[in-house]
């Protein structure tokens, strides 16, 4: 039987997939990403608010790094932004809404402004020699929005990926 060639796109293929959400990374992978966040490195990408619904919405920036040699990582910072305009003196007179009660439970507002979660959102793995930080970051974002994540409706006007 004859010897089958196959191309370098069959080859990188055959490694898996290419691009991941933060639930199909094998957990162990997941710690060593997990682990480079506080490094530098990290590229901001896009910010702005999203919307799903008038219940359902908030703020969130996307920041990109290459992890290895042909492995991208995309992470999300996500914070209140609800309480942006919240000063002290509006805590105290009591006139704040349900949301950013609830936002301040058991914290001070100093204490729930600078409050922030992050986490590595997707990964682009077998990305092709070259490949740049503003490339990665729209591949990966573009990405995690079509696999239902949180797509930015109001954009910022800084980072790689503002227009």
């Amino acid at each position: 039987m004859a010897k089958k060639k196959t191309s370098k796109a069959s080859k990188a293929a055959d490694k898996g997939p290419a691009l991941l959400l933060r639930d199909s990374i094998a957990k162990s992978t997941l710690k060593e990403y997990d682990r480079s966040m506080g490094k530098k490195g990290w590229e901001f990408a896009i910010e702005g608010h999203w919307y799903d619904s008038p219940y359902h919405s908030g703020f969130v920036a996307y920041y990109v790094r290459e992890f290895k040699k042909g492995v991208w990582l995309l992470k999300s910072l996500e914070r209140n932004a609800i309480l942006d305009d919240v000063t002290e003196e509006d805590v105290e007179a009591g006139a704040l809404n349900d949301d950013q009660i609830q936002a301040m439970w058991g914290m001070t507002l100093e204490e729930a402004q600078n409050e922030s979660f992050e986490e590595i959102v997707a990964v682009w793995g077998n990305a092709p020699a070259g490949t740049t930080s503003k490339a990665a970051a729209e591949r990966l974002y573009e990405f995690i929005c079509k696999q239902g994540g949180k797509e930015i409706d109001e954009p910022g006007d800084h980072g790689l990926l503002a227009e």
